[in-house]
């Protein structure tokens, strides 16, 4: 959308952008936070917010208030105060927050469960809701009672940043895994499953990226590694930002998406599928909610039960006996990529959605 210049874009974000540097003084950008216990940086957080969103609303044009995941009792007042001004809100559902598994501290705790009250009001302040998985469809259709408001729309990737780089060298090497470390990820499972493989195949690697969620959650997969016949041979890379991350994707030959049998795995859809299916290696995937709807059995993917550690380690044993596997499913599930998750196609459509609000 903002390469056809069909819009002009603002960003208000919590945190630094995936670890990326960005220039300062950009007035279409600003970066705020806020400690829920601390009331001056709750004043300081709705203060630097206000003005934001006042300064970049242009009149006489559509203006569009777009708030990624559920709207909680950090963003909930920026949101009423855009509202409040005119602008159109759109809501960007991501998962299911009334099956979460844990939470980290009791703010945490309660910014989750005001989501879920905030998320039932949202009709009344909320002009159109799109949501990720089938589930979130379902959901939001009973709330919203109104099919034209709940757009669905998966996690898309960008195929242009994304290259379909196939791997040349003679066997397989590395297994990638990116996500939260949470409950739900079931990565315990592909740890156990790697530790047995990695005794077959003393060359292999289990790379991991990403930032825990929850402090608990992540030490107890840390201790998992370190405890484990292969901790030489799993490596730790933290949080990486957008270039050093995609360089990791182009090195790597297998990428695990697991997930636990769960209603919190369930009911959302893997955030990293999409793109691992871009990258055109080989995938293993859990099946868990919609990933069974777009992924075949060694078709465009080695689909596996849910906290199956027997599945996973025959599904990477499988992979590490037969490079060619790579280029088989790498192959099905770049195209699988493209024809189910491309951000441009669905750009599109959110923008004639968009124009229909604006009528």
């Amino acid at each position: 959308m903002i390469q056809s210049k069909g819009i002009v874009w603002s960003n208000l974000y919590f945190t630094k952008l995936a670890g990326n540097k960005v220039p300062e003084q950009q007035e279409n950008m600003k970066e705020v936070d806020v400690e829920l216990s601390s009331p001056r940086s709750i004043f300081k957080f709705l203060r630097d917010s206000f003005r934001f969103i006042r300064r970049q609303k242009v009149k006489g044009e559509l203006n569009v208030f777009y708030a990624y995941d559920t709207p909680d009792l950090k963003t909930i007042l920026p949101i009423l105060y855009a509202k409040m001004l005119g602008y159109k809100v759109i809501l960007d559902i991501v998962e299911d927050n009334s099956v979460a598994l844990s939470f980290d501290g009791v703010m945490n705790r309660v910014r989750i469960k005001s989501g879920q009250y905030l998320l039932n009001m949202s009709p009344f302040f909320a002009d159109m809701a799109i949501v990720i998985s089938s589930h979130l469809k379902g959901k939001l259709d009973n709330i919203y009672n109104d099919l034209s408001r709940v757009l669905y729309i998966p996690v898309t990737v960008d195929l242009k940043k994304i290259k379909y780089t196939p791997t040349y060298r003679p066997r397989v090497e590395k297994v990638f895994y990116g996500g939260s470390f949470g409950k739900k990820d079931g990565l315990d499972v592909l740890i156990k499953a790697f530790s047995r493989v990695s005794g077959e195949f003393p060359h292999a690697e289990l790379i991991l990226t990403g930032k825990g969620e929850n402090k608990k959650d992540f030490n107890e997969i840390m201790d998992l590694i370190a405890a484990s016949d292969a901790a030489t041979q799993i490596k730790y890379l933290g949080f990486l930002n957008s270039e050093d991350y995609l360089r990791v994707l182009g090195e790597c030959d297998v990428f695990c998406v697991t997930r636990n049998n769960s209603k919190a795995a369930n009911t959302g859809f893997p955030s990293k599928l999409s793109e691992f299916l871009a990258a055109g290696k080989a995938v293993i995937a859990s099946s868990v909610g919609d990933v069974g709807t777009i992924l075949k059995n060694e078709e465009n993917a080695l689909l596996i039960s849910p906290e199956d550690e027997q599945a996973m380690y025959h599904s990477l044993k499988q992979v590490f006996s037969d490079s060619s596997l790579i280029e088989k499913l790498g192959t099905s599930g770049r195209k699988t990529a493209e024809e189910n998750f491309d951000n441009r196609k669905f750009s599109n459509l959110l923008f004639e959605r968009l124009k229909f609000l604006e009528n």
